[in-house]
């Protein structure tokens, strides 16, 4: 039992020193996350613009939500027509009727634009 034991302390330095040293993390990975729109480190196409911190990326177009139909209504109202009833204020387009200088009328409104016309 004793030499049992005096092997068991001897070989417990000599496995310690026979272990491998952890690795060591030493590696310089460095990128970012971006959510949305991807960016680019170079120009990828002509219609690619710059943005600084962030590099290049493609300008998409503003697509416009439509106007509520409490704003068509505004708009109606800001090129002089009076009591104004809303007919429909679904699609594209929004129908109000509505009257000015005593005449009544349809006045189509535009969702997307705000353009009115006369009908």
């Amino acid at each position: 039992m004793k030499s049992f034991l005096c092997a068991m302390v001897l070989s417990v330095p000599l496995a310690l020193s026979l272990a491998p040293a952890p690795a060591q993390a030493d590696t310089d990975v460095k990128f970012k996350i971006y959510f949305g729109e991807p960016h680019y480190t170079y120009k990828v196409g002509p219609d690619y613009v710059y943005r600084k911190g962030y590099g290049w990326h493609k300008r998409h177009a503003v697509v416009r939500n439509k106007l509520s139909c409490s704003e068509a209504r505004s708009i109606v109202r800001n090129h002089g027509y009076r009591v104004i009833a809303t007919r429909d204020c679904n699609g594209t387009t929004y129908v109000f009727r509505a009257s000015s200088r005593g005449k009544s009328h349809v006045v189509y409104v535009n969702a997307r634009t705000g353009g009115l016309w006369r009908g």
